[in-house]
C-alpha cells in the first residue's frame, strides 16, 4: 500500500517536474523573442545578449511571483477569480460590446500569465509531493491496513442501516 502510494506521488511529481520545465522555458522563448520584437518595432537594435537578459530577469520575477503564491497557499486560478476578469452586465448593447472587446485582451493576458506562473508552481508542487512520501515502515503499513479494515466494515454497517451516521445539525442544544 505505502509502496504503490510512494510510486504514485513519484510519477506526478516527475510529470509536475517535467510540466515545469516546460512552463520554463516557454515563457523564457516568449520573453525573449517578444521583447527583442518590440525594440525591433520601435527601431531599436539590441543584442541578442540584451533580449537574453531580460528573458532572464523576467524568469526570476516569475519565479518569485510564484514562491510568493505557493508560499500563501495559492496555485493556479479560474478566470473568473482573476484581477483580469469583468463584467459589465448586459443591460445595453454598449455594455455588451465594450465586454466582448475587453475579453479578447483579457483573455489571451490571462492564458499566458497562468502559462507563466505554472512554471514555478509545479515545480515547487513536484517538491512538495516528493516531500510527502511515506516511509516503508511494515509496522506503518500494518496499522493502515488495520484502519481500512475499520473504515470499510464502519462503511458495510452504514449500508446496511446498523450504524447511522449523525451530522452536527442534528444536535438542537
Amino acid at each position: 500500500m505505502i509502496a504503490r502510494y510512494n510510486f504514485i506521488q513519484i510519477v506526478r511529481a516527475l510529470l509536475a517536474l517535467v510540466g515545469g520545465l516546460i512552463s520554463f522555458y516557454l515563457a523564457y522563448l516568449f520573453f525573449r523573442y517578444m521583447s527583442a520584437f518590440v525594440a525591433w518595432n520601435f527601431h531599436s537594435a539590441w543584442s541578442p545578449q540584451t533580449a537574453k537578459l531580460i528573458a532572464y530577469l523576467c524568469l526570476v520575477l516569475i519565479s518569485v511571483s510564484g514562491y510568493r503564491t505557493w508560499r500563501t497557499g495559492g496555485g493556479f486560478y479560474g478566470y473568473h477569480e482573476s484581477a483580469l476578469f469583468h463584467d459589465l452586465g448586459e443591460n445595453s448593447a454598449s455594455a455588451v460590446v465594450a465586454d466582448y472587446y475587453a475579453r479578447k485582451l483579457t483573455g489571451p493576458a490571462y492564458y499566458l500569465s497562468q502559462l507563466f506562473l505554472a512554471g514555478p508552481l509545479l515545480l515547487l508542487r513536484a517538491g512538495t509531493l516528493v516531500k510527502g512520501m511515506l516511509p516503508n515502515d511494515p509496522e506503518l503499513e500494518n496499522r493502515l491496513k488495520d484502519t481500512l479494515v475499520i473504515l470499510k466494515s464502519a462503511n458495510v454497517a452504514v449500508a446496511l442501516g446498523l450504524l447511522i451516521w449523525v451530522g452536527c445539525f442534528d444536535f438542537q442544544g
